[in-house]
C-alpha cells in the first residue's frame, strides 16, 4: 500500500456513515482496474468485477450533442445494471487508454459515451457514488486544475474531454470525475519507453530541471480512486491526482540512472516551437509535440481537493528507481562480451532501437 503524506481518514464509510461493503469495478482486467481491485481487496472490500461493453460512437455524433440522448443504448444500460446490482459504489476504469490512438468510433464509444451509460446504470441500482476515471490529458497545454475547462490536443484527449462534458449532464447519481496524471508501472509500455529515453543520449531537460511534472505511480492512483469511492461526505465533481514533488530533472535521473543533458531554456523553447508548428499538421503530431514539451518544461498543477485533505502521495524515489532496474537483464558471466549485445527488454515482443528515441516517440502517453 503506498505511503501518503497524511493518514487516511480511519474507517471510511458511505453516506450516513454506513460502511461500504461492496464496490463494482468496470474494466477490472485493465491496467488501472487491476490496481484498484487490489487496493480494495487490501481494505477488505468485496469487489464486483464488471466487464465493460464495447461501444461504437462516431465523432460527428459525439461533437454535436450536449448530452447523451435518452434511451440511447438502453439495452446496454440495463445489462450493466444487472451486473452492478448490490454494489454501493461504482468505479469506472474502462475505456481505451491509448494516448496515440487515431480517431475512431471505438475510441469515442469507450471514452466519451460509456461513462454516461455507466452513470445511468448506477442510478438504476441506487449506487451511492460513481467514480469515473478520466485523464489530465483532457486539459491539454493548460495548467492542470479541477475546473471543467478542457483543451484537448489529440483524439484520445478529445474523447476524454467529451466523456467528462457528457457525464456532468447526468444528475441522477453523485458522479465524481477523477483526472489521473501520467501513470507509470514496471510493465507499462510508456514507462519502459521513458526509461529507454532517460538512459539514452536523447535524455534532456530545459534549464536546471526543477520544473514540476505530473508523473505518478499506479499504486498512488489506485489509492486515490478508492479513497474517493469510500470516503464519507461530499466530494467535488472533478478531482485531480495530487502532485507528488517530481521534477523534470529528477524523473530522468531516477529512470535513467544518469544526469540528463541540460539545454538552455531558449534552445529548448525553440525546439518545442518547431515541434508545435509540426503538430499543427495533425492531432497525432500535436500529441507528440505536447509530450516532448512536458518532458522538457514540465507542467504545473493547482493543488486540489485530495491535496487539501492532506492525501498527496509521497515521492518515494526508491520506487521510481525500481522501475528502472526491474526486468533489466543481468550481464552473463559465461561470455566476456555479453554486454556488447543489446537484447529486447522485458515486455518487448521484438528488438528495438537501443537509443530509446524511436520507442519514446511511439509510446510516451498517459
Amino acid at each position: 500500500m503506498p505511503e501518503l503524506s497524511a493518514q487516511r481518514a480511519g474507517e471510511l464509510a458511505g453516506p450516513d456513515n454506513r460502511p461500504i461493503k461492496k464496490v463494482a469495478v468496470l474494466g477490472s482486467s485493465g491496467f488501472v482496474g487491476r490496481a484498484v481491485v487490489a487496493e480494495l481487496g487490501s481494505r477488505g472490500v468485496e469487489v464486483q468485477r464488471v466487464a465493460a461493453p464495447r461501444l461504437s460512437w462516431p465523432l460527428t455524433q459525439a461533437l454535436r450533442t450536449d448530452s447523451v440522448p435518452a434511451g440511447l443504448h438502453d439495452d446496454v444500460v440495463n445489462a450493466l445494471a444487472t451486473q452492478l446490482d448490490g454494489s454501493q459504489v461504482v468505479i469506472n476504469t474502462a475505456g481505451l487508454p491509448d494516448g496515440s490512438a487515431p480517431d475512431s468510433a471505438g475510441l469515442y464509444g469507450g471514452n466519451a459515451l460509456l461513462p454516461t451509460l455507466v452513470a445511468r446504470a448506477s442510478a438504476l441500482v441506487n449506487a451511492n457514488r460513481l467514480i469515473h476515471v478520466s485523464s489530465a490529458a483532457a486539459q491539454g497545454p493548460m495548467a492542470l486544475d479541477e475546473t471543467s475547462r478542457t483543451m484537448p490536443f489529440s483524439p484520445y484527449s478529445r474523447s476524454k474531454a467529451i466523456g467528462e462534458r457528457l457525464l456532468r449532464r447526468e444528475d441522477r447519481i453523485d458522479a465524481v470525475i477523477y483526472r489521473s496524471t501520467w501513470v507509470h508501472d514496471v510493465d507499462r509500455p510508456n514507462t519502459r519507453a521513458l526509461i529507454r529515453l532517460a538512459q539514452s543520449r536523447m535524455s534532456c531537460v530545459a534549464g536546471d530541471g526543477t520544473a514540476p511534472t505530473p508523473q505518478v505511480l499506479i499504486d498512488d492512483v489506485a489509492a486515490a480512486i478508492v479513497h474517493l469511492g469510500l470516503v464519507n461526505g461530499t466530494v467535488p465533481p472533478i478531482v485531480l491526482q495530487p502532485y507528488n514533488g517530481m521534477t523534470t530533472g529528477l524523473l530522468l535521473r531516477l529512470l535513467g540512472g544518469r544526469e540528463p543533458l541540460h539545454l538552455p531554456p531558449r534552445v529548448a523553447r525553440y525546439a518545442t516551437r518547431c515541434l508545435t508548428a509540426y503538430g499543427k499538421t495533425s492531432l497525432n503530431a500535436n500529441a507528440h509535440a505536447r509530450r516532448v514539451d512536458m518532458l522538457l518544461f514540465g507542467k504545473r498543477q493547482t493543488p486540489g481537493w485530495l491535496a487539501n485533505q492532506g492525501l498527496a502521495p509521497k515521492l518515494r524515489p526508491e520506487a521510481w528507481e525500481r522501475l528502472r532496474t526491474a526486468g533489466t537483464p543481468q550481464p552473463s558471466t559465461s561470455s566476456p562480451h555479453a554486454d556488447a549485445f543489446a537484447g529486447p527488454r522485458t515486455g518487448d515482443s521484438q528488438l528495438r532501437d537501443t537509443s530509446g528515441a524511436d520507442a519514446a516517440n511511439t509510446h510516451l502517453t498517459k
